[in-house]
């Protein structure tokens, strides 16, 4: 009886190591489909500004948003106290079948001081609200952001009456 023991207990290690190997060597296995081979790996939404569509002439310059970029920056100048300016981006989902979330984006104002800047997230057929919150894009549509730069101080010294705005965000898959 202490030798059948035996014997199952090695049967039952050498099926776990069998397992184990017969395993290792079909996981290392490359797939390959018609003579491409496929990997997994991490790749980044399409999800990018797709072009400017206005700016307030004399106020706003050197807008700079390259087609498939996260990042519009534009420069703001020639402005009063109290006055707005804005300037208004599309963002478009070029994914085929994956809707994004797409977080508040973060702005950067070279004088913040002297500007405030507020953006405004605008769904397809929908109307401009402030962006507060995550946004869903579903795949091939398109959004617009809207920019407000407001002058708040009036300033002193000539160079600090021009400000560099850049607005950036960050897609994901929308859960």
């Amino acid at each position: 009886m202490k030798n059948r023991k035996s014997i199952f207990a090695l049967a039952i290690v050498a099926l776990v190591l069998v397992l184990g190997v017969g395993y290792a060597v079909v996981s290392s296995q490359t797939l390959k489909i018609n003579n491409a081979t496929a990997a997994a790996g991490d790749t980044t939404l399409k999800v990018v500004y797709d072009g400017v569509n206005s700016g307030v002439t004399g106020k706003v310059t050197a807008i700079s948003s390259a087609d498939n970029a996260t990042t519009a920056t534009f420069t703001i100048e020639n402005m009063i106290l109290n006055e707005t300016v804005s300037t208004e981006f599309e963002i478009k989902n070029k994914e085929t079948d994956v809707n994004a979330s797409i977080a508040v984006p973060t702005i950067t104002n070279s004088k913040g001081e002297f500007f405030e800047v507020k953006v405004y997230y605008q769904p397809s057929g929908g109307s401009y609200a402030e962006w507060t919150g995550a946004q869903t894009l579903n795949a091939q549509a398109t959004a617009k952001v809207k920019v407000d730069v407001k002058l708040i101080k009036t300033p002193v010294q000539a160079e600090d009456s021009t400000t560099t705005i850049n607005v950036t965000y960050v897609a994901s898959p929308a859960a």
